[in-house]
């Protein structure tokens, strides 16, 4: 049985990757721990990784995923709204929210939640937003906030794969805009590289429409390959509002 990897950015809802990993059938799911910066992301997950798995990772999990990617040479590399370098637009967001958090963590959330969530949650997804703050880190957003502003490009980690690769964001992503998944589709060689973006959908896309993320994910799980010819039709859209 094939096992796919999680790795978790550290903004990631408190439930996880379970919707993802309850439905992903035929597959043996492991999904790691979160960390507080990616650097540390790197050095725990680099001995709970088996070699040739599928890995999938969410935000900064990314520059840590690429190269995990690499080492243990991945069957394949799914990237979920990544970040894998900060650019002037980034930093100044995580300045703000920096500003944000020095007020306290009811001022980090307000701050954040219009540059990580896409329309529909926040017109009616309040009490699936005030979960996921709640299983916010609080005491390690600090130390998130300064590694990322400070984060090594990553995105030459993505030339060294032989591996197909699947970039999935938000159409809706403020926070981390097309500009970023696209890049880390043009750093991986021989064309091996798809984007995806789900409607109607912000930062936190795989969470805010599980749905379709699972379909996406799963069709290319199943056959990463003929995915990246042209990846089957799937449901767009959302069904119902997720819970975080």
């Amino acid at each position: 049985m094939e096992t796919v990897v999680f790795l978790p950015g550290l903004l990631a809802p408190p439930a996880g990757f379970r919707s993802l990993r309850e439905n992903l059938e035929g597959l043996r799911c492991i999904e790691l721990a979160p960390h507080a910066t990616p650097a540390e992301g790197l050095e725990a997950w680099r001995g709970e990784v088996p070699p040739g798995a599928h890995l999938v990772a969410f935000a900064e999990a990314a520059w840590a995923g690429a190269q995990l990617a690499a080492q243990s040479q991945a069957k394949s590399l799914t990237l979920l709204s990544p970040v894998l370098r900060v650019d002037a637009a980034l930093r100044a967001r995580l300045r703000a929210l920096e500003q944000a958090l020095g007020l306290g963590p009811e001022a980090f959330v307000t701050a954040a939640k219009p540059w990580l969530f896409g329309p529909v949650l926040l017109e009616h997804g309040h009490e699936a937003m005030a979960a996921w703050a709640e299983g916010l880190r609080e005491g390690e957003l600090g130390r998130w906030l300064a590694a990322l502003s400070g984060l090594p490009d990553g995105r030459r980690a993505l030339r060294g794969l032989r591996c197909p690769v699947l970039v999935v964001i938000g159409a809706e992503d403020v926070f981390t805009p097309s500009r970023y998944a696209q890049e880390a589709v043009e750093w991986v060689p021989e064309q091996r590289a798809m984007r995806v973006s789900l409607e109607a959908t912000g930062h936190l896309a795989p969470w805010e429409n599980p749905g379709e993320a699972l379909a996406v994910l799963a069709a290319f799980l199943r056959d990463a390959e003929g995915f990246l010819q042209g990846p089957p039709a799937w449901h767009d859209g959302l069904d119902e509002l997720p819970v975080l």
